[in-house]
């Protein structure tokens, strides 16, 4: 067949995905929010790869790879230097996106219910033969689909950025925050907690401005009490050390004990960046003995350690490899709340509807 001839088919445009519906109308209403979001996400990530190839490049010039704080080799000496230059941008850059689940409890949770229901706009959506718990799971779905990602994608870059540091920074305090609220799965799961009570703050009180403050203290209210809750979400190790002759700076001393107080930091069987959560003193019977009912090291207490039979000292701690169970059962404890706060938000809907 001549081509002249052949049949002209028309081609059909491409059609790429689009928001429609609920959905779209709910990223209308919080596009600012969402579009101010992903730009800071950008510059964050183009922040991290700077800053970890300066990071790597560094621990390739000065033959790091493989040290730790107390290492022996003489090629790990500069571990201190490395630490001087490195650690307090990773520190810092961790405080300021510690705020992550803040912001996005006060600012994207606390008005996400509560203007609409402040200004009366909801009640279209409800014109439309939209039901309200359909309403409240667009509300809240999309926002926390935004969140999930956003938050997933900051703890991934923060992680990336710290893990060639991570066994040179073994004693920095694995536990304090940061690293501990930055890195793996609690960021995440402590961002949708603070969307979601956001919400349910909004949904309850109705008004924009007062949830917002509302949220706000929740979040850091919520937080304190999860720092308090934290070391008791894994079980701790413990040693215990006989009677011997040290101060804090392993000088000799006339008591023949020492006090935990000044303990040094590579107690015998119990690792260097431990996270020492409770200690004390250990009798001759076995009985744990309060650190401070004798007073400072001195020999005043020295004298009252033996008048209560002291044979030695003892330390609950969680080492560094406790990291993870104690990120996991955070998490799982925050997803837990997440689930309980919008199943009462669901209620309080339906209960309104």
């Amino acid at each position: 067949m001549n081509d002249s001839h052949a049949a002209t088919v028309p081609l059909s445009p491409v059609r790429f995905p689009h928001l429609s519906g609920p959905v779209w109308l709910i990223w209308r209403q919080h596009r600012a929010a969402f579009w101010t979001g992903a730009g800071l996400l950008a510059a964050f990530a183009v922040f991290v790869v700077f800053q970890r190839a300066e990071m790597v490049a560094y621990i390739d010039a000065h033959n790091l790879l493989g040290c730790v704080y107390d290492s022996p080799e003489p090629r790990c000496e500069g571990v201190n230097a490395f630490r001087g230059q490195f650690y307090d941008l990773l520190h810092y850059t961790g405080l300021v996106i510690s705020f992550a689940p803040l912001i996005i409890g006060v600012f994207l949770g606390g008005p996400l219910l509560s203007r609409e229901m402040e200004n009366g706009t909801y009640l279209l959506s409800r014109s439309q033969s939209v039901s309200g718990t359909r309403w409240f799971a667009y509300k809240l779905g999309v926002p926390a689909v935004v969140t999930l990602v956003g938050t997933g994608v900051l703890s991934a870059l923060y992680t990336w950025w710290w893990k060639p540091a991570d066994e040179l920074l073994k004693g920095m305090h694995w536990y304090d925050s940061p690293p501990f609220s930055n890195i793996g799965v609690v960021p995440v799961a402590m961002s949708l907690f603070a969307l979601v009570t956001g919400a349910a703050i909004g949904v309850v009180m109705r008004r924009t401005v007062a949830a917002m403050a509302v949220t706000g203290a929740a979040c850091i209210v919520g937080w304190a009490g999860l720092s308090l809750l934290r070391p008791l979400l894994w079980p701790t190790k413990e040693a215990t050390a006989q009677q011997f002759t040290a101060d804090l700076y392993g000088s000799p001393t006339p008591l023949g004990l020492l006090q935990p107080h000044a303990w040094p930091m590579d107690l015998p069987s119990k690792p260097y960046s431990s996270w020492n959560i409770d200690w004390g003193y250990l009798t001759t019977s076995g009985e744990k003995f309060t650190s401070t009912a004798c007073g400072a090291l001195n020999e005043a207490s020295a004298a009252c350690a033996r008048a209560h039979d002291v044979a030695g000292v003892w330390i609950q701690y969680h080492p560094a490899t406790h990291f993870w169970p104690l990120q996991w059962v955070m998490a799982a404890v925050l997803l837990a709340m997440t689930g309980a706060v919008t199943a009462f938000c669901f209620w309080w809907v339906q209960r309104r509807s």
